[in-house]
């Protein structure tokens, strides 16, 4: 399969304060509101990850990890797309770049935040990182996604069970990377986001209508290739996975009861630990895939040979 861009070291840190889920105050709540039944072995949770530390300080130590594995130096990132979902306005946003950018020295030019398709906002991010690589007018766009909440009653909802924590890659055009990205698609259903996203028929239609516009999915080997999705309650996620219109697809899990859902990173984060472990014989090909209400996207990968330089983040 050839390709024109990829994606290099990506890494991830979590909050570091490992806590039971059981110990969250608001869980029996939700449990009764929604008619939830009470039983970990149904919906995958166990523990989660809580920091004291601040987001910035979380995507420092996230985007260390990538620039070191990845060969990168500070003064070759010329663009930046941040993914935050969690309520930050204009100015806190502002603070979180003015901040980072100098604990990291960074000098780029281009700098866009992404924060208005939840969960499916990285794969946003790689369609605007693939816009401009191709472009040939940046080399390496960083990208980062970081959430952290900050009220312990919002950790517990109907979907996930919440941590805190942030992941980070580097997307070029030219040069090693990691993962060539064979396919890259995102989709809204805007008639979705009337209703709230929360449609099942508008959902399944948007996914289908993703993995139809995926561009190499024609060729690509879904059968047998390794597949990371949202660490949301394992009811859901095989919800998910049985309307995509795709068959063999081999889902990584563990991480589900390990770290809880950590947002828009979940994918990535498990994409490292999946190839942390994995040996020769583990599957070259890889799909992310995550949806929020009224957004879905997925990439398509195909790994470049031994990934040495990739290692769990937590």
């Amino acid at each position: 399969m050839s390709h024109a861009f990829g994606i290099l070291a990506p890494s991830y840190v979590l909050g570091e304060e490992e806590l039971k889920v059981d110990s969250l105050a608001s869980r029996k709540a939700v449990l009764e509101r929604y008619k939830m039944p009470d039983r970990h072995e149904l919906w995958g949770w166990d523990c989660y990850r809580k920091t004291n530390r601040s987001r910035t300080e979380l995507a420092h130590e996230s985007v260390n990890a990538t620039l070191a594995r990845g060969g990168v130096a500070t003064s070759d990132i010329d663009a930046l797309i941040i993914c935050c979902g969690d309520g930050l306005n204009y100015h806190a946003q502002n603070r979180f770049v003015s901040e980072l950018s100098e604990r990291l020295d960074l000098r780029c030019d281009f700098v866009t935040w992404i924060g208005g398709a939840g969960c499916a906002s990285p794969f946003s991010a790689v369609k605007i990182a693939r816009s401009l690589v191709l472009g040939d007018a940046y080399r390496n766009v960083l990208v980062i996604t970081v959430d952290k909440v900050d009220n312990d009653a919002a950790r517990f909802q109907r979907y996930g069970v919440f941590s805190d924590g942030a992941c980070s890659f580097i997307v070029r055009g030219a040069g090693a990377v990691d993962f060539a990205v064979v396919g890259a698609e995102v989709s809204t259903s805007l008639s979705s986001l009337r209703n709230g996203g929360q449609d099942l028929a508008q959902k399944c239609q948007l996914i289908q209508s993703v993995f139809k516009r995926l561009e190499g999915a024609a060729t690509f080997p879904f059968a047998g290739s390794a597949f990371f999705g949202s660490n949301v309650f394992l009811p859901i996620q095989q919800l998910e996975l049985s309307v995509m219109p795709v068959k063999g697809l081999v889902a990584y899990r563990r991480n589900t009861a390990r770290y809880g859902h950590c947002s828009g990173g979940d994918p990535f984060i498990n994409l490292v630990d999946f190839y942390a472990d994995a040996d020769a014989c583990s599957p070259t090909t890889s799909v992310l895939a995550s949806s929020a209400y009224g957004h879905f996207g997925a990439i398509l990968l195909e790994r470049c040979g031994v990934v040495g330089g990739i290692s769990p983040g937590a």
